[in-house]
C-alpha cells in the first residue's frame, strides 16, 4: 500500500509540474512563437511513438503475449475516442479576438487535457508496477508531454484576460488527474501479470491515438514548414536514447 501512494504522489507531481511549467513558459512570453510551439509539440510526438513502439507495447507482449497487447491497444483507442465524443469540438469554432471566446477555448482545453492526462498517469501506475525504471522512463516522457498541454491551455486564458495567478493555477490544477490515474494504474498493475500487460497495451493505445490524432495535427497547424518535423524525429533519437540505453 505504501508502493501505492508513492506512485500516486509521483503521478500527482508529474502532472503538476509538467502542465504547470508549460503554462509558466507561456506566461514567460508576451507572444508564443508559433514555430518553437510546432517543434516542442513535434518534440513530444516523437517521444511518445518512441515509447510506445520500443518500451510499452513490447513489454506488454512479453508480459501478456501478442493477443492481450492487441486487445489492451484497441481498448485504449476506444475509450480516448469515447472521451473525445464528450468534448465540445473546438476545432469547428471560429474564434474571434473577444475574450470571452478565448476564455471559453481555455477552459474546454483544459477539461480536455486534465480527461488525457487520466490514461497517461495510468500508464505510470501500471510502468511502476512492473519495473521501477520503466516507471522513471514513463514519468520524464510523460512530465515532457505534458509542458506543451499546459502552453495550450495558458495561451488562449491569458489572451482571454485571467491574471498570471490565475493562469498558472489552472494549468496546475489540470495536471491533478494524472495522479489519479497512477493510483488506478497501480492499483490494477499490482493484481497481476495479465494486468500489468492490458495495462501497459492500454496506455500504449491511448499515447498513440493522441499523438497521431491530437499533437501532431496541432504541430502541423501550429506552423507549416518542417519545423515540427524535426521536432518529431528529434523527440523519436531522444525517445530511443531513453529506452533503449
Amino acid at each position: 500500500m505504501e508502493d501505492v501512494l508513492a506512485i500516486t504522489i509521483i503521478g500527482s507531481i508529474v502532472g503538476v509540474i509538467g502542465t504547470g511549467f508549460g503554462g509558466i513558459i507561456t506566461l514567460a512570453l508576451v507572444r508564443p512563437d508559433r514555430r518553437f510551439l510546432s517543434v516542442l509539440l513535434g518534440i513530444t510526438s516523437g517521444l511518445m511513438i518512441a515509447i510506445v513502439t520500443f518500451d510499452l507495447l513490447p513489454e506488454a507482449t512479453e508480459i501478456g503475449g501478442l493477443y492481450v497487447q492487441i486487445a489492451g491497444l484497441c481498448i485504449g483507442v476506444i475509450a480516448v475516442i469515447l472521451i473525445e465524443n464528450l468534448l465540445p469540438d473546438l476545432h469547428n469554432n471560429n474564434y474571434t479576438n473577444q475574450r470571452s471566446k478565448f476564455l471559453k477555448a481555455g477552459i474546454l482545453v483544459g477539461i480536455g487535457i486534465a480527461i488525457h492526462n487520466l490514461p497517461e498517469g495510468l500508464a505510470i501506475g501500471s510502468s511502476f508496477a512492473f519495473a521501477s525504471d520503466m516507471g522513471i522512463r514513463m514519468v520524464i516522457v510523460i512530465t515532457l508531454h505534458n509542458i506543451p498541454e499546459g502552453m495550450a491551455m495558458a495561451t488562449p486564458l491569458r489572451i482571454g484576460g485571467y491574471s498570471k495567478i490565475k493562469v498558472f493555477l489552472m494549468t496546475l490544477l489540470s495536471g491533478v488527474p494524472t495522479g489519479i490515474g497512477a493510483f488506478i494504474g497501480a492499483i490494477i498493475g499490482s493484481i497481476s501479470d495479465f494486468f500489468i500487460a492490458l495495462c501497459l497495451a492500454l496506455a500504449g493505445g491511448t499515447m498513440l491515438y493522441i499523438t497521431c490524432s491530437e499533437l501532431i495535427p496541432n504541430a502541423k497547424a501550429l506552423h507549416n514548414g518542417r519545423a515540427s518535423t524535426m521536432g518529431i524525429v528529434i523527440g523519436f533519437i531522444l525517445g530511443m536514447i531513453i529506452v533503449l540505453k
